[in-house]
């Protein structure tokens, strides 16, 4: 075997061995992304439920319910509280909003994301809050929301616990005059 052929034979082995090289490399990319948005999706579940967890706590429920439904007689306090619970949901979706628009968080989170903001933007509480905050936050944010709310019908004053009772009569198979 000349010198030659062993070259080639060298740089043909080398050459595989770079392919080989990408290809590994390519999968530990993407296996890196896979963990990574895995773990951006857990933040933002747990994000969620410590959130929703403290405000179960009685005196913020009742925050909470006064002011998704807008009842204009909160005091200062409460009213302050209202508004850092909403200030708190509010930076919550602008970091699922950015996370979403740097590739970070995929279609299906985001979507989910969207539901929540959809009903709870339909509480006039809620989108006053809103009115009153969209100047804290970016641009792309604020025309986002913004756009939301002014496409999202307004509810019936946000009441979930009435509309739970209805549907828990239906689940029961009560008749329809005890659902109204």
């Amino acid at each position: 075997m000349s010198l030659e052929t062993i070259f080639y034979i060298s740089q043909s082995v080398a050459s595989v061995a770079v392919v080989g090289s990408l290809i590994y490399l390519a999968l530990q990319v993407r296996s890196a992304e896979r963990s990574q948005r895995a773990i951006m999706q857990q933040g933002r579940a747990d994000r969620a439920s410590q959130g929703a967890i403290s405000i179960a706590n009685p005196e913020l429920a009742r925050v909470f319910y006064k002011g998704t439904a807008g009842k204009t007689e909160l005091t200062r306090e409460e009213f302050t509280q209202w508004m850092m619970i909403c200030r708190a949901l509010f930076l919550s979706g602008e970091d699922s909003f950015l996370q979403y628009k740097a590739g970070q968080l995929d279609q299906m989170a985001f979507d989910s994301y969207l539901a929540g903001v959809r009903f709870y933007m339909a509480s006039p509480g809620m989108r006053a809050a809103w009115r009153l905050s969209a100047d804290q936050f970016g641009s792309a944010f604020r025309d986002f929301v913004t756009a939301l709310v002014d496409r999202t019908p307004l509810g019936h004053g946000g009441d979930a616990y009435a509309e739970w009772q209805k549907l828990v009569l239906a689940e029961r198979g009560a008749p329809i005059s005890e659902l109204r």
